[in-house]
């Protein structure tokens, strides 16, 4: 028992604390010197590293529920008869905790490189340029990222390594996310220019709204189209064989004629009128019963928070990285420290 206990024992390792403050204060010149160093890099850094601002916008999609009721009501108050509408409570085409995907897409940011821009200065240039002079600082472009393959098949999307830079970079400057509790969708853009963070925010904002609502009303549109062309043919067959029925009647009107050749003519203008007026009205109806489900499918965005240029810079944070480095250069220099000359070993028993 008693030799177990001692190889516990010397197994047990302590630190006295008595000789660690002896070896700080020993090598307190090279601690200094350390911590002085890390401290000039950090203080380099937080004066010279470019800043950067943040803009954010809030927007709240519509919630489904109840809609076809109230479309439907709608449909009775102005008198619509016969309409099979089919107002039901449709979901989303695309969930709502989906939509913040959208603008972290290829196509987006493609899209918003075309974009014109206006800077803090008041000068207005496309967003590529004022990518590649902010961000890139104007460097010159390397040929090997500028070249492209040579085949460029149909439906896929061909980017050069400079652009595919890009939107990694842009990626992380440019961020939706949404709240699931009261589904709040946010926008979160850091640009070098605040106008500009604004600016894009914003875009992204209308980006998502146009493309959800092109989604979700794509269908609805086609039959409104098509509907509205069919519409107009019935209407010009319809008013023809109006126009042919009341000519004939003016025609033919004296009582004394009673021609059953022109009977049979009286009575094929009045069923060619009555086919066409039906089927022209028949259209009309499915035509406004289409454009009523046209604004049922139509989404709504409420604006909660518009995106607003940002006065204070959000990086870089020089309190922050002066006091990170500070830390950070102490730490190292006392383990350097306590390894150097071997330290470590009236330290640790």
């Amino acid at each position: 028992m008693e030799i177990m206990d001692r190889e516990r024992e010397e197994d047990v390792i302590t630190i006295n604390f008595k000789a660690l403050l002896k070896v700080l204060w020993k090598e307190k010149w090279l601690i200094l010197s350390i911590t002085t160093l890390f401290v000039i890099g950090g203080a380099l850094y937080a004066f010279t590293a470019r800043e950067e601002f943040v803009s954010e916008g809030k927007i709240l999609p519509e919630v489904s529920g109840g809609a076809g009721s109230s479309l439907g009501g709608l449909a009775n108050l102005v008198g619509i008869g016969g309409f099979e509408l089919g107002l039901k409570n449709n979901t989303d085409a695309i969930r709502p905790d989906l939509y913040p995907d959208l603008i972290n897409s290829t196509p987006f940011f493609l899209e918003l490189m075309k974009q014109n821009v206006l800077s803090k200065s008041g000068d207005t240039l496309q967003f590529e340029d004022f990518y590649h002079l902010t961000i890139e600082e104007g460097k010159e472009l390397e040929d090997e990222k500028l070249k492209t393959f040579t085949g460029k098949p149909k439906g896929v999307i061909v980017m050069n390594r400079l652009t595919e830079d890009r939107l990694q970079d842009l990626r992380e400057r440019i961020k939706g996310s949404i709240d699931k509790k009261s589904g709040v969708i946010g926008f979160r853009v850091k640009m070098p220019d605040p106008v500009v963070a604004a600016e894009v925010a914003k875009y992204a904002m209308t980006y998502l709204t146009q493309y959800v609502s092109e989604y979700r009303t794509e269908k609805n549109k086609q039959e409104v189209d098509f509907l509205g062309g069919k519409v107009a043919a019935a209407r010009g067959e319809f008013y023809n064989d109006q126009t042919r029925k009341a000519s004939y009647a003016d025609q033919f009107s004296a009582p004394s004629i009673r021609l059953k050749a022109a009977d049979v003519q009286r009575e094929r203008l009045e069923s060619e009128y009555k086919l066409s007026s039906n089927v022209y009205n028949e259209l009309l109806k499915k035509y406004e019963e289409a454009k009523i489900k046209l604004q049922q499918a139509t989404p709504v965005f409420q604006v909660l928070e518009p995106p607003v240029v940002p006065n204070k810079k959000s990086e870089p944070n020089k309190a922050v990285i002066l006091i990170s480095t500070t830390f950070i250069g102490v730490l190292i220099s006392t383990v350097i420290a306590i390894l150097w000359k071997k330290n470590y070993q009236a330290i640790l028993n």
